[in-house]
């Protein structure tokens, strides 16, 4: 967008979503879960296209300007939205990584998203040489998980853990060593979602607020080339993880590691999922055969539970495939994935008589909206010129409709 938007005659305007940053309805502190029920997607939408509104009668007078609407990931999910349950706003859109088809109930002439398995799939594919990584990297850390939890067991295999693993804290519980393992799982998926051709700061700036500290180019790449010989020892077995989960956690130059506290939350974002299933990994299912992690199913009565007792609210689980019934009806939407990139598994990857699915061999999460870079592979190239076009002839045909 910021490369290209002063071709156009543009103006770029990036809206915060309700109640995250400083947009906060009712204060800093107020996140009950009464306050709390007008953080829905139908709401950021209908927030959208009010202001869209606003800004084209009221602050620019000028009511016939057309309007695009990009966005990324969660972004670019609403970016489709948009154009679909409100077209008259805005004129075509670019989602990109936008996971569309992530969700429960959707018809059945889709492929069935399941309960995101696939999810994990993709993960484990990138730690594989098919994605350029060390060819024993996922067969290792399949290996990991099994004595991982059965030293977890006893306190000496615990105080092991500890020092293979390089805690600050020992081990106090098997419930340590599961916050232990999801520890290590986040940090191939995070890295997956942001195994960019670069270095990149995109996924660790919000942890460290520093933009010069990068995750290195094709982070898994470089995580698995810890977990790359036979590693027949236990000991260098978790050693190599640690180290290639510290391709992540290690930006900063830690000497040990602390637990997070809960490896699951993920703030408010947590109730948009306890409310719409807006997707969220850490409950997808995993089979321990299909990917590289250990097996654990989506339990919704768990989730339930979990979303009851949390946040007084019970799951739509259906709720969104149903509304919005995947792209039935949609149209001047662009959907672009990159094959690197978990969420392309919930993406649309065919295209149809008015939707446009670009597929990005090599890229990662939304990679095509990022600024351009010497080291871009030709797939991202040849993709953002796809979408300059469709975009220049959206703009021609609300500038000159038939």
């Amino acid at each position: 967008m910021w490369e290209n938007a002063q071709s156009f005659g543009a103006m770029l305007v990036f809206v915060e979503h309700r109640y995250y940053g400083e947009t906060l309805p009712f204060g800093a502190k107020s996140f009950s879960p009464s306050n709390l029920q007008w953080l829905t997607m139908e709401q950021a939408l209908a927030d959208y296209q009010h202001l869209i509104h606003t800004l084209k009668h009221s602050l620019w007078d000028s009511p016939d300007s057309p309007v695009i609407a990009f966005g990324g990931s969660y972004g670019g999910m609403l970016a489709a939205w948009l154009r679909m349950k409100y077209p008259s706003a805005v004129n075509g859109a670019i989602a990109g990584s936008a996971p569309v088809l992530a969700f429960q109930g959707l018809p059945s002439s889709y492929k069935a998203w399941g309960s995101g398995e696939s999810y994990w799939q993709v993960v484990t594919r990138d730690a594989t040489a098919e994605a350029g990584a060390a060819s024993r990297c996922a067969d290792n850390i399949r290996r990991v998980w099994p004595l991982l939890f059965s030293l977890a067991k006893t306190p000496e295999g615990r105080l092991q853990l500890t020092e293979s693993f390089k805690l600050c804290k020992p081990l106090a519980s098997e419930a340590d060593a599961m916050r232990l393992a999801l520890m290590h799982l986040n940090a191939f998926d995070t890295m997956a979602m942001g195994n960019f051709p670069y270095p990149s700061n995109y996924l660790v700036f919000q942890q460290t607020q520093n933009p010069d500290i990068e995750l290195p180019a094709y982070p898994v790449r470089e995580a698995c080339k810890h977990l790359e010989g036979p590693l027949k020892d236990t000991s260098a077995l978790f050693e190599g993880m640690a180290d290639a989960s510290g391709v992540f956690y290690n930006v900063t130059g830690l000497t040990c590691y602390d637990l997070p506290v809960d490896p699951d939350f993920d703030g408010i974002w947590d109730y948009q999922w306890c409310t719409e299933m807006l997707p969220q990994e850490t409950y997808f299912t995993r089979d321990g055969v299909h990917d590289m992690f250990w097996p654990s199913p989506m339990n919704m009565s768990a989730i339930n539970a979990h979303c009851r007792d949390t946040l007084g609210v019970v799951p739509r689980s259906t709720w969104i495939g149903e509304e919005f019934g995947g792209i039935t009806g949609a149209s001047n939407i662009v959907f672009s994935n990159g094959l690197y990139d978990p969420w392309s598994s919930g993406g649309v990857l065919k295209s149809s008589k008015n939707v446009t699915a670009v597929i990005i061999d090599g890229g990662a999460h939304h990679l095509d909206l990022m600024f351009s870079n010497p080291q871009d592979p030709l797939s991202v190239k040849e993709a953002r010129r796809a979408e300059l076009a469709h975009v220049k002839a959206w703009i021609q045909a609300a500038r000159n409709p038939s």
